[in-house]
């Protein structure tokens, strides 16, 4: 697959190029890539760059340095720059996925029938730590109540069960924060995982090498598409 193609097809972002004001200029950034890019301002919340080859968001947090694209086009005279994620910590270990993986399959409602759960992740006394926030589940939906679990977390990862692995309009309008979010699915035939970064409300999917160490028995979706 072309890279081009496979950028398009993983990215997804709100119909608009530019979200309302909602923060003040001190924590959005507007940059016009006509030179070198400045690094990121510590007083960022995120910063749109408008780059030769379209718009894009990047943003910053400790461990997590991201670009995601946020509209396509061409601009003569600008720079060309291309979407990002790097996680500054080691990879989440195999151990750690494995017992997502596990608890996955043995969460069920009353009447025995699987339903979601969501798992948050961070980094702590240098190591990788997994937290199962409270939360509220369905056979459909899952949603973290516990807003100290959801703020630590580098990464959240929720599970689909039966479904395949994939990021839902109902995804979407939940993850809305700065980190990198995982979804699990076809949990007891066929596992599988997708990953991609969320900048508050624009995505960007990437591969889980670099971020988790997988089991032999769990697929990395993005790595069957590339």
């Amino acid at each position: 697959m072309k890279l081009l193609e496979h950028i398009q097809k993983h990215a997804t972002t709100p119909s608009s190029i530019l979200p309302e004001s909602t923060y003040s200029n001190e924590l959005i950034q507007h940059i016009v890539a006509n030179q070198v890019l400045p690094k990121i301002r510590e007083t960022s919340m995120y910063e749109y760059i408008y780059a030769g080859n379209g718009t894009f968001v990047r943003a910053k947090r400790e461990g997590l340095k991201a670009i995601a694209p946020v509209a396509y086009y061409k601009v003569k005279g600008l720079k060309s720059i291309s979407a990002a994620v790097e996680m500054t910590y080691p990879p989440v270990p195999v151990s750690l996925v494995q017992k997502m993986l596990e608890a996955s399959r043995s969460v069920s409602d009353v009447k025995g029938n699987p339903i979601e759960i969501v798992f948050h992740l961070y980094f702590e006394n240098e190591n990788w730590q997994l937290n199962i926030p409270e939360q509220e589940q369905s056979t459909t939906s899952c949603r973290p109540l516990d807003n100290d679990s959801y703020q630590k977390a580098l990464i959240e990862v929720h599970s689909h069960h039966g479904m395949k692995a994939y990021f839902s309009p109902q995804d979407n309008a939940d993850e809305i924060g700065f980190r990198i979010y995982g979804v699990l699915g076809e949990i007891f035939t066929n596992p599988q995982i997708r990953m991609r970064v969320g900048i508050y409300g624009h995505f960007y999917e990437t591969v889980a090498t670099g971020i988790l160490e997988l089991p032999e028995q769990l697929t990395d979706c993005l790595g069957e598409d590339w």
